[in-house]
């Protein structure tokens, strides 16, 4: 049985990782929730692709960003706080 890597993951998670990718864009920029400003739209930066957020430990804030074979690893305790309550299926 061949190993797993992470560019067959991520090919494997395709469209959800694509909509995580969305949702994630928009937490990040303050584009969600009730101080979002109305009327304004997420745009993402060109050549987006879908990207896996992986939070280990949501005390510390750290959010490891997977895409492609790259990590990129953020400290953002706010992001983490609304990447959790929207696991939990709460938006405030």
């Amino acid at each position: 049985m061949e190993q797993p890597n992470r560019r067959k993951f991520l090919i494997a998670a395709g469209a959800g990782a694509g909509a995580a990718a969305v949702g994630v864009a928009a937490a990040k920029a303050g584009l969600t929730g009730p101080d979002a400003p109305s009327g304004t739209a997420a745009t993402l930066p060109a050549g987006a692709g879908p990207l896996v957020a992986y939070v280990e430990d949501a005390r510390s804030g750290r959010v490891s960003v997977l895409t492609g074979e790259a990590e990129t690893v953020v400290h953002d305790p706010d992001l983490v706080a609304r990447l959790s309550r929207a696991a939990k299926g709460r938006t405030a």
